[in-house]
């Protein structure tokens, strides 16, 4: 694992990623921009870290081994330069437009011997700016030329540099005027957005890796040899060591890295490893943590520790998804659009020079300088960044940036209803054994529950905490569990599943409670809606098509989704019958969001355009997941619907302005209707109000009650 800096967008993982896969000994490469990390698999015989690290430098970035005493000082490095960058710039800047300034309002009145001295001051004080504070602007657009992929930075370097060369060579002649102060002004607003965006993908980053490290701060259930045979007792994950075993249950991440002491397992690997088919692993191999365990409850043996576990488990969370929409599209018009403009510029002074060189000079200068990309390239990075802070404070975790778009777009919302809508309880114990206590009852069933992953088990398990001892213990999701307790087998859950077959003993709020024997009890169960489910349905109603599948009884499901007024509700929904309702949606062209917090959700999240894992959602929905609502309550999800649709107008307003203004001033400029100095000042003013209209997104937690704002 390594740390990989100085990475600002996600091509910037993509140039890294395949430098390092072409070098010799490298078996795989995989970086992850979110994390800023790089796992990389390699033969040592052929290639050392070392020059794997010396790779990365040549490309123009920093890089040290993950975990490294290093990262937090050259972090540290990293925030002084940004600060120091942009502080730089934006002072520079405040002087030279006090300079100018005179200028602006004296026009050509001003005194003979103080105009040198205000022209020559400027020209001292933008020098740092050009050499030091634009410096990350160069490099990356020597990248891009290296990389014969031209883009953002090489429009930003030629607008700056032309910019800055055509008012030296006007102080020089004594002709035309000076723009250093657009120039400063420029880069410091750029480094201004880039450092904020730094900063919030090291907050976004901070967030992720608190998620990932939850299961390192919870507990596990430690296998344990005793002299009345085998027990599972809760333990701190942090207390784990290596040698202990650890017993995983169905939909539950691995908590540290180990081997397998089950005969057999199947693996969700797919967010670290990219392969999206489920692993099956032998007994004795390894198991990384933060897998998901999809098949029946294993046992793992540890060979880690959780704090050096968790570097697997914030790869799991880490951001590996594509760009988004508007940033690419923002590079895809840079690289057209330079080679364009200079074509134009140079054009333009080749069709002027019969009016004179100067005249021609002037002009092509105003066209580089009034259709700089500054506004553009300020669009969709500036409203991203404040996307991800937005998010953050109204507690949602955005890991794969590309959903934001496809969230602003959505119009089919499917909804779980058990764990997501509504909270289960029991009611009651009913038809139980003559003779049977039901305490006793109660015990076992939450010894039982142990193996399953739900929000009835979670309820049950600590209501009727038990150290009972379970062997051969099994989850069908949707049906119920099993396990062997003193010799004895029992099954718990739906009559047909317990073995229960006269239909009169089938209800939709009942399950039971069997053993060789027969049945034992039943458990009459009540159910509680979210206070705020209403006010998400209707959120998201006046969004879009809103639908509930459930794997609870089709009757339970539909009462449901009729005291929420939704019209279209499946009970008796399987994993494999939610994610094909997805699909057939997607057939019929609607943008999917899947909104749950189980284990026969993550199928469904796997196929849906968007999913959200809720407040409390396994460890199998959160792996699967777009967001993660880390607050209680479920209007954070209809907040990040609402501000999902606002970044996105907002980026496309910035856009459109951005477009239009180089449209409409480069004729002007090629006219001379516009001379360079006004030229710069549009510059400027384009920028500021890319900038003020990004304001517009707010910072605090604000309550979409109206859906019209998500509109």
């Amino acid at each position: 694992m390594v740390d990989v800096f100085d990475m600002h967008c996600a091509a910037c993982a993509v140039t890294v990623e395949q430098a390092l896969r072409d070098q010799p000994g490298v078996q795989s490469a995989r970086v992850h921009y979110a994390t800023q990390r790089a796992q990389i698999s390699f033969d040592p015989a052929q290639v050392t870290l070392d020059s794997l690290l010396r790779c990365i430098e040549r490309m123009g970035y920093s890089a040290d081994a993950a975990g490294s005493e290093n990262r937090a000082e050259i972090v540290r490095r990293q925030r002084h330069r940004r600060i120091w960058g942009f502080g730089l710039a934006t002072f520079c800047a405040m002087q030279i437009m006090m300079l100018t300034l005179p200028r602006f309002l004296a026009g050509t009145d001003i005194e003979p011997e103080l105009a040198p001295l205000l022209d020559w001051s400027a020209l001292a004080l933008v020098l740092p700016v050009m050499w030091w504070s634009a410096r990350p602007f160069y490099q990356g657009a020597a990248r891009e030329l290296r990389l014969r992929r031209p883009g953002m930075d090489c429009a930003i370097t030629l607008g700056t540099v032309t910019a800055f060369a055509g008012s030296v060579w006007h102080l020089l002649a004594n002709t035309g005027a000076l723009y250093f102060d657009s120039v400063a002004m420029f880069v410091a607003l750029l480094l201004g957005v880039r450092w904020l965006e730094w900063e919030q993908r090291e907050r976004n980053q901070a967030v992720i890796q608190q998620a990932a490290g939850a299961a390192s701060r919870g507990q596990a259930l430690r296998v344990q040899d005793g002299a009345d045979g085998v027990r599972m007792v809760p333990t701190d994950v942090d207390a784990l060591h290596p040698g202990d075993r650890v017993w995983v249950r169905t939909g539950e991440a691995i908590p540290v890295d180990g081997q397998l002491d089950s005969e057999i397992a199947l693996c969700d690997e797919s967010l670290l490893t990219g392969e999206s088919v489920s692993v099956r692993r032998q007994r004795g191999e390894n198991v990384v943590a933060g897998a998901i365990n999809l098949g029946a409850p294993i046992t793992v043996r540890a060979t880690a520790t959780a704090a050096t576990s968790t570097e697997q488990r914030l790869l799991l969370l880490a951001d590996n998804a594509t760009k988004p929409e508007t940033l690419a599209f923002a590079d895809i018009v840079a690289r057209y659009f330079m080679p364009a403009l200079l074509l134009l510029a140079i054009g333009t002074f080749v069709a002027l020079l019969p009016a004179g060189v100067a005249t021609a000079t002037e002009r092509a200068i105003a066209v580089l300088i009034i259709s700089c990309p500054c506004a553009l390239a300020l669009a969709a990075p500036a409203a991203h960044a404040r996307a991800f802070s937005g998010l953050l404070d109204r507690g949602v975790v955005l890991r794969r940036a590309s959903a934001l778009e496809r969230l602003a777009r959505s119009n089919a919302f499917l909804l779980d209803k058990t764990g997501t809508l509504s909270d289960p309880a029991v009611a009651r114990v009913s038809e139980l054994r003559p003779g049977y206590p039901e305490q006793r009852a109660l015990t076992v069933i939450a010894a039982l529950e142990q193996a399953a992953n739900h929000p009835l088990a979670v309820a049950l398990r600590g209501a009727h905490a038990s150290d009972v001892v379970v062997t051969d213990a099994d989850w069908q999701p949707g049906h119920g569990v099993s396990g062997r307790i003193a010799g004895r087998a029992y099954r718990f859950g739906r009559a047909d599943y317990v073995g229960l077959n006269d239909e009169c003993l089938r209800s939709d709020r009942r399950l039971w409670l069997a053993d060789d024997e027969g049945a034992v009890c039943a458990l009459d169960l009540s159910e509680r809606l979210r206070e705020d489910a209403s006010a998400l349905v209707k959120q998201l109603l006046a969004s879009g098509q809103v639908e509930l599948l459930s794997g609870d009884h089709p009757e339970r499901a539909a009462a449901v989704a009729r005291t929420l007024g939704i019209e279209v509700s499946e009970g008796s929904a399987s994993p494999e019958r939610k994610a094909a309702r997805v699909q057939r949606l997607r057939q019929e062209g609607r943008i999917v969001v899947m909104i749950g917090d189980g284990v026969n959700d993550s199928v469904g999240f796997a196929g849906a355009d968007v999913a959200i894992a809720v407040h409390g959602a396994t460890d199998a929905a959160k792996a699967s997941a777009d967001l993660i609502c880390e607050s209680p309550g479920l209007l954070p999800v209809a907040e990040a619907v609402a501000y999902a649709r606002r970044v996105v107008q907002v980026v496309r307003w910035n856009f459109g302005w951005a477009i239009a203004y180089n449209l409409l001033a480069i004729p002007f400029a090629i006219a001379g209707a516009v001379n360079p100095l006004v030229a710069s000042v549009g510059m400027a003013g384009s920028s500021a109000i890319v900038l003020l209209n990004v304001m517009r997104l707010g910072g605090g937690r604000e309550k979409f009650s109206d859906p019209a704002v998500a509109r």
